[in-house]
């Protein structure tokens, strides 16, 4: 599967996303096969801010584009901050997206947990 990364926006996600997906092919002997676009982590946080969820998702319509002709089979985008507006992508996105957001409530309930918390790594 060629995955496509929206990066940048996160780029200490991008970079955990990055190495997990190297350790996860490398470990089943399969080829990464994994492309990288650059989002702007400044618009980002402004459309954010603004709740403009329509300026955001054209921008990541325009990296999956770019994604899915460089051969990408489904996108990710990388950054936490940037599922504000995951629902209305994933409505139009030209690729299949995985959300970050049901795969951590799906191993939620998996695990039956019913309060979890997140805490930023010690460097």
């Amino acid at each position: 599967m060629h995955i496509g990364l929206i990066g940048g926006i996160g780029p200490a996600a991008t970079d955990f996303y990055y190495r997990r997906l190297i350790a996860a092919f490398a470990a089943r002997s399969q080829p990464l096969e994994l492309t990288i676009v650059h989002a702007d982590t400044s618009t980002l946080l402004r459309h954010q801010a603004a709740n403009d969820r329509a300026a955001q998702v054209a921008i990541y319509q325009r990296l999956t584009a770019r994604l899915a002709a460089a051969g990408a089979e489904c996108t990710v985008v990388t950054s936490i901050a940037g599922h504000f507006c995951i629902a209305e992508f994933e409505a139009v996105s030209p690729l299949p997206v995985i959300n970050l957001l049901s795969v951590v409530n799906a191993a939620i309930e998996a695990r039956g947990l019913h309060r979890v918390g997140f805490s930023a790594p010690v460097s």
